[in-house]
């Protein structure tokens, strides 16, 4: 098929080194970009994993902070409070198959749960895909605030004429 473009991430040169772990690359401040490892049955359907040395190393993120994942390319005009937010999860020998699939930082996803490609249409990336990481919002808010639901309530009133 020419003329498809692939998405996959390249290896940043700083991998070069014996000890690198070249992911996530931090490209806004909280907003992160690795590469797609895989899924994993180890992990909850609202958890996203990356290498525990990795997460400490290349991010302020903590585990257990929420994070907005999303396609790299993907709807960047979708308002904070409609994308989906996943608990972050340093995997390391608790989760030995999750851990595999992030050698080097990778973002890893929890196994497809039946109609995933219908609950996260924007969400159902090829292994090497880029993935970012927002963690941003998350980290000033834990969830729509109250008022949102209210605004987003209220009938607009018609005008008296």
């Amino acid at each position: 098929m020419e003329g498809i473009v692939s998405l996959t991430m390249r290896v940043p040169p700083k991998a070069e080194e014996s000890d690198a772990l070249p992911y996530p690359i931090e490209t806004l401040r909280h907003w992160y970009v690795s590469p797609f490892g895989g899924r994993s049955e180890e992990l909850e359907p609202d958890q996203v994993g990356l290498n525990r040395a990795a997460l400490v190393r290349n991010t302020e993120l903590e585990p257990d902070d929420r994070v907005a994942v999303g396609l790299v390319g993907g709807n960047p005009d979708r308002p904070w409070f409609f994308q989906h937010l996943f608990q972050v999860v340093p995997l390391d020998d608790l989760r030995p198959a999750a851990a595999t699939l992030s050698p080097m930082g990778e973002v890893v996803l929890p196994r497809e749960g039946p109609y995933d490609f219908l609950k996260r249409p924007d969400l159902q990336p090829e292994r090497g895909d880029a993935i970012m990481l927002k963690g941003a919002a998350a980290r000033r808010l834990d969830g729509p605030p109250a008022w949102l639901a209210d605004l987003l309530g209220k009938t607009v009133r018609r005008p008296n004429f």
